[in-house]
């Protein structure tokens, strides 16, 4: 009989910590969240950076991988999956001037492979990477790569890049090659 009672007591006890502790975070995020908008911070995360980038050649349609700053290895290469987004190829977007807008997180150590989006999203196999080292077209594949800002800084952005392009106005974007 004692023994039910301490239990019970302990469950108790227990309880009360958990609702107590439940309701001191949810009063600390309360309060948080309004500092934060009275400072005006929020809690929105970045949006991704927009790339902006002209190679050497048409690689539009071939898979990008991420090279050693020597060049010498690939130290980042897509998952097949990684090529879809919503059903559709991430391809990049054309712009204007022979820019292409990224899609995919690509950087100044991009490298294009031979193969194709859609023949690397349907290839029933999982290349070694040093058999995708073998399949790079082109080591150093950019004419020019410039960041410009973040995805949410553009209400259109297809439309305000090509603006800026064809207006000569990539010089106030961070130039990346």
């Amino acid at each position: 009989m004692k023994r039910n009672n301490l239990i019970k007591g302990i469950a108790l006890l227990i309880m009360v910590t958990v609702i107590s502790c439940s309701q001191k975070t949810q009063v600390n995020d309360s309060q948080k969240m309004e500092e934060k908008e009275k400072t005006g911070e929020t809690n929105l995360q970045a949006s991704p950076p927009v790339i902006i980038y002209k190679t050497k050649k048409d690689y539009s349609d071939k898979v990008p991988v991420t090279l050693s700053d020597d060049k010498s290895k690939i130290i980042s290469y897509p998952d097949s999956r990684d090529l879809i987004r919503n059903g559709k190829l991430t391809l990049p977007v054309e712009l204007h001037n022979g820019f292409l807008l990224d899609q995919r997180g690509i950087d100044r150590n991009v490298a294009f492979l031979s193969i194709s989006y859609g023949t690397y999203t349907r290839a029933m196999r999982v290349y070694s990477v040093q058999q995708l080292y073998d399949l790079i077209l082109d080591k150093d594949p950019l004419v020019e790569m410039y960041n410009c800002g973040h995805k949410s800084d553009f209400k259109n952005v297809v439309d305000e890049l090509n603006a800026r392009i064809d207006k000569g106005e990539l010089g106030s974007f961070k130039r990346l090659k």
